[in-house]
């Protein structure tokens, strides 16, 4: 009897044992479908409430809204080929409304260089230019495409025009003005765009390269002695120089 005891107390402990295990089960089950279904909630309030501070915080006033405008002020306005091509046009139309040079019936004229303090200095042809101021070798201002070549005097003739008319021709440089005025009044304008020496037999200075331009001329010691007054320069000997200012007409 003893033993049968023992089998039947061992098996209602067993039997609570699985009673307490399946209440502890089912109560962990409820628990973590609680936590789930908590988290769920806090998902979804925290989707609605920050979706719904987000909207409001673009459509505030206060926040970033939308450029009605998106141009720059100031920006370059867009040209279209017929416009460039109308513009061309005109440009060409007043370029050929500008009225061409007309030869007068007395080709003397009037020589100015502000570097060099000429102004109104009387320049023709043949030995009278030399003597009287400065000799219009070649070309005319009112020559299209001409080069104007034009000789002077180092020292010169005391008393006259051409005393000492060029003598500081070697200080010009690139961007210095010259002026040529007719005896009709017009007014031809250059500026300077290359100084530089050549040998007496060099005579291919004085041809025209077809643009309009002048050319300004003085005998030099040496090719690389443009200052020194010496036997050379005053003999305008082949061993001399030619000192050359070009510039071209604006």
């Amino acid at each position: 009897m003893a033993l049968m005891d023992k089998k039947r107390h061992r098996g209602k402990r067993y039997e609570e044992r699985r009673v307490v295990r399946r209440r502890t089960f089912k109560k962990r089950r409820r628990t973590g479908l609680f936590v789930f279904l908590g988290l769920i909630v806090l998902t979804v309030g925290a989707a609605i409430f920050f979706g719904t501070d987000l909207t409001s915080s673009r459509t505030d006033g206060e926040s970033v809204g939308q450029v009605a405008d998106p141009t720059v002020d100031g920006a370059p306005e867009i040209v279209s080929e017929e416009d460039a091509v109308e513009d061309e046009a005109e440009e060409s139309a007043d370029e050929e409304d500008e009225p061409a040079p007309v030869a007068p019936e007395d080709p003397t004229m009037y020589l100015s260089v502000p570097k060099l303090g000429i102004s109104g200095a009387l320049v023709a042809g043949g030995e009278t230019g030399l003597e009287l101021g400065a000799q219009l070798v070649s070309g005319a201002p009112w020559v299209s495409g001409a080069n104007t070549y034009i000789a002077g005097h180092r020292v010169g003739f005391p008393g006259t025009g051409s005393d000492h008319i060029f003598y500081s021709l070697p200080a010009m440089t690139e961007g210095d003005e010259i002026t040529l005025e007719d005896t009709l009044g017009q007014v031809h304008k250059y500026r300077v765009s290359n100084v530089f020496t050549v040998t007496p037999f060099d005579t291919w200075v004085m041809d025209s390269t077809g643009d309009d331009m002048i050319s300004l001329q003085v005998c030099t010691e040496t090719l690389d002695d443009w200052w020194t007054i010496g036997p050379s320069l005053m003999s305008s000997g082949p061993e001399s120089g030619r000192l050359i200012v070009q510039a071209e007409k604006i």
